[in-house]
């Protein structure tokens, strides 16, 4: 309780960053810090072995790279109280082929659980099956994908359907990161309906 009141909201709250190479940087270092801040633990998981490393872009540009912190294969979803989903083109592009990946992302029921995806980050809701019926937004090339799955999209800043946050671009971060605070404070199973 001590935490709480020094400004740690957050403290005791796991979260999983879900991330593989060509993610979009300020996607994945923004939201970590601003969580960080606030006293959560950040796990980066990725379909690579616990060490190696992920290369980060700035929109084409090749950036800084990310120590993977563990393999997708050995994640358990019970184990995070949240997951975040960064953009870049080529980082969902991958995650989408790696059946750990989408299977790991399927165990977060987002009546129950923050699951968070941002720019490009929403493709994997697809595979995983959780954006059929749901509000949300994304970087605008994916709204036909979305509506095809099922997705009611619309051009907001962040969206929140159950405890689905979405965001369009790096612009929305300050959004994005103020919605990941109030579902994380929120009560499991804690449904407030749809927002945006």
């Amino acid at each position: 309780m001590l935490e709480q009141a020094a400004g740690k909201p957050l403290q005791g709250i796991r979260v999983a960053m879900l991330m593989t190479d060509g993610v979009e940087q300020i996607e994945y270092t923004s939201p970590r810090s601003f969580l960080e801040e606030h006293g959560a633990t950040v796990v980066l998981v990725s379909p690579k072995p616990a060490g190696a490393e992920v290369q980060g872009f700035n929109q084409l540009q090749p950036a800084d790279t990310f120590k993977v912190e563990l393999d997708v294969a050995d994640a358990n979803p019970t184990d995070f109280d949240g997951l975040v989903l960064p953009g870049g083109v080529a980082n969902p592009d991958q995650l989408r082929m790696s059946k750990e990946a989408i299977e790991f992302i399927r165990g977060f029921p987002v009546e129950e659980k923050l699951v968070a995806a941002i720019c490009h980050g929403p493709w994997t809701l697809i595979d995983a099956g959780i954006a059929t019926a749901k509000h949300l937004t994304s970087w605008p090339s994916l709204k036909r994908d979305l509506t095809n799955a099922g997705a009611e999209w619309t051009d907001d800043e962040v969206v929140v359907d159950a405890r689905l946050v979405t965001s369009r671009k790096p612009d929305d971060l300050p959004a994005f990161n103020d919605a990941l605070l109030k579902e994380l404070m929120m009560a499991p199973g804690t449904d407030p309906g749809p927002t945006s």
